[in-house]
């Protein structure tokens, strides 16, 4: 009786303290990513009672929703820009593409002026990387949020580069002619420096949390040759956008190499032929060049139902 008692026990405590000791770490385990702010991640909207946060993978919370299930806005805020890719200044950057885009029935301002100088103005800035965070939230009238934005929801391979800026959800075009980065910074934007899981969220689902009475005056994105699969996860919210600005690459083909940075990245032709078949003019005039050794401009684009309400 007593041998059977003793198996019964040891039994159990063969597998209740393994179970214990599971629970103890996953719990010590979630306290201190709590703590630790880094990393990449994606977003969700997480349910508290009565109260609705977007938190994101790295279980920071960025915003909590108001009663409405929209983003805090104040009355006095009337449009909104978005920013994905971000850096540290975002909008209040010095950022050379600033100077160039501007809306022609309004005064001709740089961005950079006219959102420090607009009371009526918020700004959204978004990026996977945690890092920009901290700085990001001590811009007024800025809101940052950490996620990394796809036509689809879930973990994506993400190729962090020897060259932060470079970093993306593409890997490195094995095809690139290597004229374009030998004894170059650019070698940085070829170069993988590890690859790690990230988070993916549609920016459908963020726009969809900002409320309809706000005009989304501009998006710029900058996203390391996915710029065209931001776009086209705004979804049904896309025809909300005004002006959109995209980085992206004219090829540059010659024999078996080219001068595409990454591996399938969309390019300059195709993205002006599909902003225009779903209603997007490219603006020419508004165009600038980013790199010309690569051949890398930041393309502008107008909603022309926009264009036509002002008529």
């Amino acid at each position: 009786m007593i041998v059977i008692i003793a198996c019964i026990a040891f039994s159990a405590f063969y597998i209740i303290f393994p179970t214990y000791c599971g629970s103890e770490l996953f719990r010590k385990t979630f306290q201190n990513r709590t703590k630790v702010f880094d990393g990449f991640g994606g977003g969700v909207v997480v349910v508290d009672g009565n109260t609705k946060q977007f938190v994101t993978m790295v279980q920071k919370p960025m915003f909590i929703l108001n009663a409405q299930g929209y983003i805090p806005m104040e009355d006095t805020i009337k449009r909104v820009w978005i920013d994905v890719g971000s850096h540290s200044d975002s909008f209040a950057g010095g950022d050379h593409i600033y100077s160039s885009v501007y809306w022609p029935h309004r005064t001709m301002k740089s961005l950079r002026d006219e959102f420090n100088e607009s009371s009526d103005l918020m700004a959204i800035a978004i990026d996977p990387n945690a890092r920009f965070h901290e700085s990001l939230s001590k811009i007024p009238r800025l809101i940052p949020i950490i996620a990394a934005i796809y036509t689809i929801e879930g973990t994506q391979l993400f190729y962090e580069y020897a060259l932060d800026g470079c970093s993306s959800l593409l890997e490195p075009n094995a095809k690139l002619d290597p004229n374009y980065y030998v004894d170059n910074w650019q070698i940085g934007c070829h170069q993988v420096k590890r690859m790690t899981g990230v988070s993916t969220i549609p920016l459908e689902k963020i726009l969809s949390i900002i409320h309809p009475r706000l005009d989304i005056q501009l998006l710029k994105i900058d996203a390391q040759g996915v710029d065209l699969d931001v776009v086209k996860s705004c979804g049904k919210q896309l025809q909300r956008v005004e002006k959109i600005i995209i980085e992206i690459q004219k090829v540059v083909a010659n024999n078996k190499t080219n001068n595409l940075l990454y591996k399938n990245q969309i390019t300059a032709d195709e993205s002006v032929l599909w902003m225009k078949e779903n209603g997007f003019f490219f603006n020419k005039q508004q165009a600038s060049v980013n790199n010309k050794q690569l051949e890398e401009y930041n393309y502008v684009f107008d909603n022309g139902h926009f264009k036509r309400k002002k008529l």
